[in-house]
């Protein structure tokens, strides 16, 4: 009895790790909305740490955190850590940019679950109106990692989609 129970184990665990080496080893989400205001007008949303709490999903979700915002706004190295019961503890840092036209940055987070991403923030003008594009990506650690990507799309979605509502709303009043 006990080496069936062992042998089943050891299946199990082998059918694990052998789903996990045919699924992706990175993701990659992304969420568009379009915002009748120019770039300009939407840029110092985006590039200014100290902005974000206006229309931020996570803000607003985890009103308890700790937020910290250095650096010089919009450049490299501005930063932005956060600490809370609900969102966790991580950092994110502009990386590059263009101004009216794109931002990149690195996020870090430590807990709950230790993961580096980017993400990035395009804005492309039509006329009186302009595309912004959210981009977040990283890798997957194996082989959980891997098996959580698979909702990644879903989860981080639906947060891009209500921040960027949020920032529609936030810029058009505006």
């Amino acid at each position: 009895m006990i080496k069936k129970i062992l042998i089943g184990l050891v299946s199990f665990i082998a059918i694990i790790l052998l789903g996990a080496v045919f699924l992706p080893a990175q993701y990659h989400v992304e969420r568009s909305i379009t915002i009748n205001a120019s770039p300009s007008a939407i840029y110092p949303f985006l590039n200014n740490f100290s902005e974000w709490d206006k229309w931020s999903i996570w803000a607003s979700l985890d009103p308890n955190q700790k937020l910290t915002v250095t650096g010089e706004v919009g450049k490299p190295g501005h930063k932005q850590e956060w600490d809370g019961p609900i969102n966790g503890k991580g950092s994110m840092t502009i990386e590059s940019y263009e101004t009216n036209s794109f931002i990149k940055m690195n996020l870090k987070f430590d807990e709950p679950q230790p993961m580096l991403a980017t993400s990035k923030f395009e804005l492309k003008a039509d006329g009186n109106q302009t595309k912004v594009i959210w981009h977040n990506e990283g890798d997957l650690d194996f082989p959980i990692g891997r098996y959580f990507g698979l909702f990644l799309d879903s989860m981080l979605g639906k947060d891009f989609e209500s921040g960027l509502s949020k920032l529609k709303e936030v810029v058009e009043k505006k």
